[in-house]
């Protein structure tokens, strides 16, 4: 990786607090999902390749909830769970989760092309959208949505370990940032937080 996100905009502190504040008492019926609101505002318009090869743009998922997570289809840490979490929560709202669009925006520009985005993103969930593009697309995206990423180191296979932002972004129909969910949330507790958005 020749090149990646060296920019810090941390998440603070607050907003995971913020977070927990929120999520705590998913089961108590009078806490509603956004009781604290977060110390942040992440989002914005992005223009990025999907993983069938089509050019795409925040716009053309207007109308539809996103849930957005940053990461990488050869990452050996938080991806593989926060990912999976993400396309569990989307099986358990069921018939409501249809208007959901459920994306990987990739950090690693390098390795994750269109011909390898593909078989990854299908093995996590038949819906599930895998966006890439040029450095500078993608680090915009980033920048958007307050995410760093820092290379650290390799794995012994010669693949890169990306020390990177890993919250998952729940987006309303006009693009607009609703809250954040850690990727190690209960996926029945996301669905059931995500749900209260969609009503």
């Amino acid at each position: 990786m020749r090149r990646v996100f060296t920019w810090l905009v941390p998440i603070l502190a607050a907003a995971a607090l913020s977070l927990m504040a929120a999520t705590a008492g998913a089961h108590d019926k009078k806490l509603h999902a956004a009781a604290a609101p977060l110390p942040i505002d992440p989002g914005g318009p992005f223009a990025l390749i999907d993983h069938r090869g089509k050019a795409v743009t925040d716009r053309d998922f207007r109308g539809r909830h996103m849930l957005i997570f940053f990461g990488y289809a050869t990452c050996p840490g938080i991806c593989p769970t926060g990912l999976r979490g993400m396309a569990a929560a989307l099986d358990a709202l069921g018939p409501d989760g249809d208007g959901i669009a459920p994306i990987l925006v990739t950090i690693d520009p390098e390795r994750d092309t269109v011909e390898n985005l593909a078989p990854a993103v299908a093995k996590v969930h038949p819906r599930l959208i895998g966006l890439t593009g040029s450095f500078d697309q993608l680090n915009a995206a980033a920048k958007a949505y307050k995410v760093s990423a820092k290379l650290v180191g390799w794995t012994l296979q010669k693949q890169p370990i990306v020390e990177h932002g890993s919250y998952i972004y729940l987006m309303g129909p006009e693009g607009d940032f609703l809250t954040i969910f850690p990727p190690i949330m209960d996926p029945d507790e996301m669905a059931a937080a995500i749900r209260k958005y969609l009503g």
